[in-house]
């Protein structure tokens, strides 16, 4: 019954899979996920592709498919997450995220679906509004954008913000101060949250390095999480653009749970699998 067991599970995993992934419906057709005697390497490329293409994996499951023990699935994920190539969680494993802390680097990646989710969000901005645009390449095309004559009222701890906002002419401006982070180019520490503290703002856009159900939003700066933690509490809504390639995936450290969020724009590029369980998560999800 055993053996029956596992031969259904193939047949199924290959219906489901094969029109998204022929390499892995070709893998597990040709019996090597259900071969107990396959290497941990070939086992491990396995993982890491189903990890890249579905965002995560739980360690029970792939134990199954595998046809191995749990403790021998845990091995293979701690091997991959010393790599770098994944992120380890409890339970299983997320992709890692591709963000990096380097202003320089994030503002030549996406830029084009950048602008598309920055035009979208404008519809959340209304006339003499409070808007806090938090550090993030997203928010600097958002900042490009910003309407003229609408007595706006905009805060950020970022320089590079701050000077798109002046150059658009826009209202007033609130530059956040405090140390200047070189690499996200960005105000952090306890001056910049003593300011943050005494802020009112009624939309933040808030930055993100990545977005999960389980792990929520994350970054890959402490002190940037810090910060982006008091703008939450201080704003009365706030929304995050989140480019596809973000989502399912984890940074090292929490500032939100997702579910806190109240409106996230996303590229309807996204797997619908993925779209799916964010959309059952009580959040606004917004495609562009």
């Amino acid at each position: 019954m055993r053996l029956y067991a596992f031969s259904y599970l193939h047949c199924f995993r290959l219906n489901d899979i094969s029109s998204r992934s022929p390499d892995l419906a070709h893998a597990m057709e040709t019996s090597t996920l259900f071969d107990a005697s396959l290497i941990p390497a070939e086992r491990q490329r396995l993982l890491l592709q189903r990890i890249e293409q579905d965002g995560r994996i739980a360690s029970v499951q792939a134990a199954l498919d595998f046809a191995v023990s749990e403790d021998t699935i845990r091995r293979d994920l701690k091997e991959l997450a010393d790599a770098g190539l994944i992120e380890r969680v409890h339970g299983g494993a997320l992709r890692k995220s591709r963000s990096s802390h380097r202003f320089d680097r994030r503002l030549v990646s996406n830029e084009a679906q950048k602008k598309q989710l920055a035009a979208y969000a404008l519809r959340f901005i209304a006339p003499g509004m409070v808007v806090l645009l938090d550090q993030s390449t997203s928010n600097l095309m958002l900042a490009r954008q910003l309407p003229l004559e609408a007595g706006l009222t905009v805060i950020t701890p970022s320089p590079d913000i701050a000077v798109a906002v002046l150059d658009r002419g826009v209202g007033k401006l609130v530059l956040i101060g405090g140390q200047v982070d070189t690499q996200s180019r960005s105000a952090s520490g306890a001056g910049a949250l003593e300011q943050v503290a005494f802020l009112k703002p009624d939309l933040c856009f808030l930055g993100a390095c990545a977005v999960d159900l389980i792990e929520g939003v994350t970054v890959v700066d402490h002190d940037d999480a810090r910060l982006k933690r008091a703008m939450v509490a201080a704003s009365r809504t706030t929304v995050a653009l989140v480019t596809a390639e973000k989502l399912d995936t984890r940074s090292a450290y929490q500032v939100m749970p997702f579910d806190r969020l109240d409106h996230m724009v996303t590229e309807n590029a996204s797997s619908n699998t993925i779209l799916q369980r964010y959309s059952e998560s009580g959040v606004e999800i917004h495609l562009v």
